[in-house]
């Protein structure tokens, strides 16, 4: 099985700027298989790593970098966040050890201009700790082999560079950039490439088939979102190129030479794709794949729609704290138009516009705006909650969070992830020194609040109430907290969170010691495994100090 190489985007530009001696010790302790850099030339000769053809962007100095002196070059920047050679590139990965488990990453020149490529070329000839493809007298043009270098060297970028480089090495290992239409087969028997490097949105299974057959590799770039990795893994690329290698790297597998791990990728990341893509990888009817993926839409509209629309006249429901605003009746309303059209025998019970269910009729129960009150007061904390249920089995959820932009996204016995990306709660061994989400009763306590707050002061748990109770369960999925507990379970606000939680790991515990997702009364207790079998008997004593009977129910 070929595993799929992850290639750090002028390195680890996500942790460091990019291009810089500190992004590719970044990308190597990401644990990249490939760090892709770029190379100019400076006025008097020498090859840095830079992408752009003039200072402007990163260092703000607007002139090309073929009329500055290296001298000139090392005025920019504070520290060590400077324009490096690459020279000084190279000694910089001979020197860092590798992620343990992972081998020392392959350099990768980027370049667009064949005198840049050549000044680059010779440079790493010569250079001491580059490994050399061959001896002298064999046919080259003088490749030298002083020394055993450790560091790989593989070119990908303009044709007219590729061209130089195989002319100057004919054993170079380099890349053909396929820019669209039908391979150009006469091409690639000139330019003898190892690599066809294709934009990620022109990629067809087709396209990876025929590279394939040709005996290349297929290399794309530039791709940033686990939900787009996880479509070309199952596309069967071999080289995805990255801003964010820490992403790829969780969801790519590592060949160890005897043990292939397994790869953490989820294919409900393919949710934004297309239901027969999520159906075929998932094992999901056609029909819930299409409930997924509408849901996932719906989510990321609304993310866009909240962040952007005005919150116009801003009224109240059943108390002066309890308000609404045009953005809540605007997404329901937009909302109930997507599933009527797309799923007629749906249902919807919504928090503005109400509803009811039927018995084995699909229901969705939807929250367009929870956490109204902090929309209303600029604070970044809402989300959107919608899930869809039969009866009182929860199917799938989605929940947006527009101010972070995450969509969170389960599908019951198939896990949850986040934008794509894998959620698994690990387990708690101890409470202290760590924070429980919990919400108020609106604007008040809850019965039973204050001495369940008293309680977790004595674990030294720290209590946080943010004013979004969908987030209170889901964001337990992705770690936000040991455990999130709302005193009134309500599907329209929890359900979807809850099973998000629930999918990514997290223990469920009712207000009447239960676990079911669906309760049909009483409150709700979602944390991390181990944290709940502690956190239980603190809530389960709260409860009974604010009953006159002892333990209850809600």
């Amino acid at each position: 099985m070929n595993v799929c190489r992850v290639v750090g985007h002028r390195g680890d530009p996500e942790s460091a700027r990019e291009n810089t001696l500190d992004a590719f010790a970044a990308a190597i302790e990401a644990g990249v298989d490939v760090i892709e850099l770029d190379v100019r030339t400076t006025s008097d000769g020498v090859s840095i790593v830079l992408h752009d053809p003039t200072t402007l962007r990163l260092w703000g100095r607007a002139r090309p970098v073929g009329e500055q002196t290296l001298a000139e070059i090392r005025e920019l920047g504070v520290g060590p966040i400077r324009i490096p050679t690459l020279a000084e590139t190279i000694d910089l990965v001979a020197a860092t050890s590798p992620r343990p488990g992972f081998g020392r990453p392959t350099v990768l020149v980027d370049t667009v201009d064949a005198d840049d490529a050549e000044v680059a070329w010779r440079v790493l000839r010569d250079h001491p700790h580059t490994v050399k493809e061959t001896e002298p007298g064999n046919g080259t043009t003088g490749q030298t082999t002083a020394g055993r270098g450790t560091v790989a060297i593989e070119w990908c970028g303009d044709a007219q560079a590729m061209r130089r480089i195989r002319e100057l090495d004919p054993s170079a290992t380099l890349a053909h950039n396929h820019l669209g239409g039908a391979l150009d087969h006469d091409l690639l028997r000139r330019q003898r490439p190892d690599t066809v490097n294709v934009e990620w949105t022109l990629l067809t299974r087709d396209l990876v088939t025929e590279i394939h057959q040709l005996g290349l590799r297929c290399a794309t770039w530039t791709v940033d979102s686990a939900e787009e990795m996880t479509w070309l893994l199952a596309l069967g690329v071999d080289q995805i190129t990255t801003n964010r290698p820490r992403v790829l790297r969780s969801l790519v597998p590592v060949n160890t030479g005897e043990n292939l791990m397994v790869a953490g990728s989820s294919p409900l990341a393919l949710a934004w794709a297309d239901a027969d893509a999520l159906a075929g990888a998932s094992g999901l009817t056609v029909e819930v794949a299409r409930w997924v993926c509408v849901a996932r839409q719906i989510a990321e509209w609304t993310i866009a729609h909240t962040r952007t629309a005005t919150l116009g006249r801003i009224t109240t429901k059943k108390h002066a704290a309890d308000i609404v605003t045009a953005v809540d009746v605007a997404v329901e309303e937009r909302v109930r138009a997507i599933i009527a059209a797309e799923f007629p025998d749906h249902l919807v019970v919504g928090e503005e516009l109400g509803g009811q269910t039927q018995p084995g009729r699909p229901t969705w129960y939807l929250d367009p705006v929870d956490g109204t009150t902090n929309l209303a007061n600029h604070l970044p904390w809402t989300s959107m909650s919608l899930a869809l249920a039969v009866d009182d089995q929860p199917v799938v959820a989605v929940v947006a969070q527009p101010w972070s932009g995450e969509i969170f996204l389960a599908v019951r016995g198939l896990g949850a992830v986040r934008n794509g990306e894998p959620l698994q709660i690990g387990a708690v061994r101890q409470l202290a020194g760590t924070a429980l989400l919990t919400e108020l009763a609106g604007h008040e306590f809850w019965p039973g609040m204050q001495p369940f707050l008293a309680s977790l002061a004595d674990e030294h748990v720290t209590t946080r109430v943010m004013g979004s109770g969908t987030l209170t369960m889901t964001r337990i999925a992705s770690q936000s907290g040991i455990g999130g507990l709302v005193h009134e379970f309500h599907a329209i606000d929890h359900l979807a969170g809850v099973l998000i939680a629930s999918e990514a790991g997290a223990r469920i515990v009712n207000s009447d010691g239960g676990d079911s997702l669906f309760p049909s009364h009483g409150g709700m207790l979602v944390a991390a495994p181990g944290a709940a079998e502690k956190l239980w008997p603190l809530w389960e004593r709260a409860l009974a100090e604010a009953s006159d009977d002892g333990p209850i129910g809600g």
